[in-house]
C-alpha cells in the first residue's frame, strides 16, 4: 500500500446508497470517519443517481469530509459499457474517443452524446472497454467535491476497482466475472485476462443468475458454454443449489477494513477497494 500524503475520502455512490471513508495520511492511514446509508429515491426521479448525489453534497457540506483528496466509485448501473474491436490507426486519443462513441451509439443511440468516455485500450490487436457515464452527474459531483474543498482524483463504475482487485483471482480461461447490485448483474466475459464482453443486465433476484448466464453464452463468441463464474454480490445465496444448474459459482469478497464490522465489508471493501486485500 502506498502511503497517503493528503487525508483522502473514499465514497461509493448508487441510486440507493451512499458510502464514505476519511482515512488520515502516512505510511498507516487511521481512520477519520465514515458513513453508511440507504437512500430512498423517488419512484418519479428523472436521473437515477439525483437524490444519492443530493444527500452526498450535504455530508461533504459538513467540515469534517473538507479540505482532502477524493475517490469516487460509482455503481454500473449509472454507466455503459462496451467492448470495441480496436483500430490501430488510430493514434490520437480524441480520434479513438469519436470511434468509440460512435460505436457506442449503435447500441444505446442519440443518447451517448450526453455522455462522458473513458477507454481502456487492451494488449494490442485486442478489443477496447469503453465506459460511460452522464456528463451531467460528472459535473455535479465535480461542482460539489470543489465547493467543499475536494479535490476530486478519478470517478470510476464498480468494474474498474472489482477487476483490478480479483483479475488474479480468475483462475479458470474462460470465466465469467459477475458484478451484482439490487435489481441489475454487470456480466463480464474475461479470456486471457482480458474483458471480452460485458452485459449489464436487469433482474429481481440473485437465483435468476444461472437463466442469465445461459442466454449470454448463446451471444457470446465462444465454442462451448462457460460454466466458470466467479461472483461479487452483497446478496445472501446458496452457492450449492446454484451450483446444481451447471455452472461453478465462487464467490469473490473484499475483506473488512480493519476495525470496521464484517457487515460493513461490501460497500466499505468497495470504497476501499485500493487499499485492502480480499479473500476469496
Amino acid at each position: 500500500m502506498l502511503p497517503l500524503w493528503r487525508n483522502r475520502v473514499y465514497i461509493v455512490l448508487s441510486p440507493e446508497h451512499l458510502t464514505l471513508v476519511k482515512l488520515g495520511r502516512g505510511l498507516k492511514p487511521k481512520l477519520l470517519g465514515q458513513l453508511d446509508e440507504v437512500i430512498q429515491p423517488p419512484a418519479n426521479q428523472n436521473s437515477a443517481w439525483q437524490t444519492a448525489v443530493d444527500r452526498l453534497a450535504q455530508v461533504l457540506a459538513l467540515p469534517e469530509w473538507q479540505g482532502a483528496d477524493a475517490n469516487i466509485v460509482l455503481s454500473n448501473r449509472l454507466a455503459r459499457f462496451a467492448v470495441i474491436p480496436p483500430n490501430t490507426q488510430l493514434k490520437k486519443y480524441t480520434a479513438q474517443e469519436a470511434f468509440a462513441r460512435h460505436m457506442l451509439s449503435q447500441t444505446y443511440g442519440a443518447a451517448i452524446s450526453q455522455w462522458t468516455l473513458r477507454i481502456q485500450p487492451g494488449k494490442p490487436a485486442e478489443p477496447w472497454l469503453v465506459s460511460a457515464i452522464e456528463q451531467s452527474l460528472l459535473d455535479n459531483v465535480k461542482q460539489i467535491c470543489a465547493a467543499n474543498k475536494l479535490s476530486l482524483d478519478q470517478v470510476t463504475p464498480w468494474l474498474g476497482p472489482i477487476f483490478n482487485r480479483f483479475r488474479n483471482h480468475l483462475s479458470t480461461n474462460p470465466a465469467w466475472l459477475v458484478i451484482n447490485e439490487p435489481g441489475a448483474s454487470l456480466c463480464i466475459l474475461i479470456k486471457a485476462g482480458e474483458i471480452v464482453c460485458v452485459s449489464n443486465l436487469s433482474h429481481e433476484s440473485i437465483n435468476d443468475l444461472p437463466a442469465l448466464l445461459d442466454r449470454e453464452n448463446l451471444r457470446s463468441n465462444l465454442p462451448a458454454p462457460c460454466k466458470h463464474v466467479y461472483l461479487h454480490t452483497a446478496s445472501a445465496l446458496n452457492l450449492t443449489a446454484m451450483n446444481k444448474k451447471g455452472y461453478e459459482i465462487n464467490r469473490l469478497e473484499f475483506a473488512a477494513p480493519e476495525g470496521m464490522p464484517d457487515y460493513a465489508a461490501g460497500h466499505y471493501g468497495i470504497a476501499l477497494s485500493g487499499v485492502l486485500s480480499c479473500k476469496k
